[in-house]
């Protein structure tokens, strides 16, 4: 009995409820859990720029406009800002080039010096290379600030062998925090005892050991004794890779924005990234989030859902072969250039094809052509297949590129069915498009 009406009073409607003047409606019904109300922010990191081609500060300009459609309170680094390992001149354009793309951010960014900014290279070297340049242009080796009542600290981990002045990542006589830089921490973490959370950026992983040395385990004691510090993040091996919680603190070391990868594989950490932090009393939320990957709602308009659409549907134009040779043609029917990538492919892989692929450019009512040379060492056979165009179209509008699938379109051709062996076979002219085969008497139309 008591069952039942326990029930019974679960099944029937709710009263409305206003829940402290935050929910409103008149309706009796299930109401929805609301959220917290708390003192959550968002911040953004970026990975290193360097170690990869100069276009890769495209990748960080990109890495910009993403950021400021997230609009966290601000973005941190990680080092490695500018490819260095240069003199000061060459070090002087680079600077000026990274600090005008970060210019274009709608919020602070803090800067962390990695070995690319500090290691000179050339004539005229000081014993304390890019050091004092990093600090008139960019900030200190190593600070902190605080932000809605958080702590972040910034260190400095190519000081150098003191012996020697020896700067080096793969030497843990290089790799140690100086007594002055200790001290400092030790000092700034007293301060921020009060804090909700603190957290710690610099360039190297040296929590990871191996060519680090332990010099790192004496930090993190530090941290740990601390007791509110809540993560530590890293870049320099440009691959994305979670190392925590260790001691109640996440290790973090990030990719790139722009540098160096061996290959692009996401999957395995390989790719370029930032990395959104929500931060709450109770903790963080971490996501990485490819360079690109974030999309302006306000760019997909009416007239730009137009413009994909047309893109779409740019077709090559196929002339018959000649001479082994087939020519491919795009009319741009869109209002901003565009460019075709386009390559030949077969079922028949014993076709030659040169080159592999083409870029054509093609101005807004232009009409470009890519030419390849084509040669079939046997002729038709049971095996043999037709060679496909395939092509994507890309363009830049809205200070953003787009690339969409473009047609696939094979290519026409005489085939003379007395020619090769096709017995015992059939011919699959699915598809075809505009084969003809010699002994028939008409032509095999496109959609047969």
């Amino acid at each position: 009995m008591h069952h039942l009406l326990i029930a019974a009073l679960l099944l029937s409607p709710a009263a409305p409820v206003l829940d402290e003047g935050r929910l409103h409606t008149d309706r009796a019904a299930v109401r929805p859990t609301l959220p917290e109300e708390d003192d959550a922010f968002s911040f953004v990191v970026f990975g290193d720029r360097t170690g990869g081609p100069d276009a890769g500060i495209a990748v960080l300009e990109q890495a910009v406009r993403d950021t400021n459609l997230l609009d966290p309170d601000f973005v941190m680094t990680v080092g490695d800002l500018i490819q260095g390992y240069n003199a000061r001149p060459a070090w002087l354009v680079q600077m000026n080039q990274y600090k005008a793309t970060m210019a274009e951010l709608n919020m602070p960014w803090f800067p962390v010096a990695g070995n690319h900014d500090i290691y000179w290279r050339g004539p005229g070297r000081p014993d304390i290379e890019h050091e004092a340049d990093f600090e008139q242009w960019f900030g200190p080796l190593w600070y902190a600030f605080d932000h809605k009542d958080c702590r972040f600290i910034v260190l400095y981990t190519d000081e150098g062998d003191p012996e020697t002045t020896r700067r080096s990542f793969g030497d843990p006589d290089a790799q140690r925090m100086s007594p002055e830089q200790f001290d400092w921490l030790n000092a700034t973490l007293e301060t921020a005892a009060d804090k909700r959370h603190v957290f710690v950026f610099m360039h190297h992983p040296r929590w990871r050991g191996g060519g680090y040395g332990d010099d790192w385990d004496k930090v993190h004691a530090l941290l740990v004794e601390a007791g509110n510090v809540s993560a530590v993040f890293a870049g320099h091996v440009h691959r994305l890779r979670h190392d925590g919680p260790i001691d109640g603190i996440e290790y973090l070391s990030l990719a790139t924005v722009g540098g160096h990868l061996p290959e692009v594989l996401p999957e395995a950490g390989l790719l370029d990234h930032t990395l959104q932090v929500m931060v709450r009393d109770e903790g963080i939320a971490m996501a990485a989030l490819p360079v690109g990957g974030v999309l302006d709602p306000a760019s997909q308009t009416a007239e730009h859902h137009a413009r994909i659409k047309r893109a779409r549907s740019l077709r090559p134009s196929i002339e018959q072969p000649t001479q082994d040779v087939v020519q491919a043609s795009w009319h741009n029917t869109l209002d901003v250039p565009v460019t075709i990538d386009v390559h030949l492919d077969s079922a028949d892989h014993r076709w030659h094809m040169a080159p592999d692929h083409a870029h054509v450019d093609i101005e807004p009512g232009a009409t470009a052509v890519a030419a390849f040379a084509v040669h079939h060492p046997v002729g038709p056979d049971r095996f043999w297949d037709v060679p496909r165009v395939v092509s994507t179209v890309r363009f830049t509008s809205d200070e953003r590129a787009w690339r969409v699938p473009g047609a696939t379109v094979n290519v026409p051709m005489d085939v003379d069915v007395t020619a090769g062996d096709w017995s015992p076979a059939a011919l699959d002219v699915r598809g075809a498009g505009g084969l003809r085969v010699h002994g028939l008497d008409d032509a095999i139309p496109a959609d047969a």
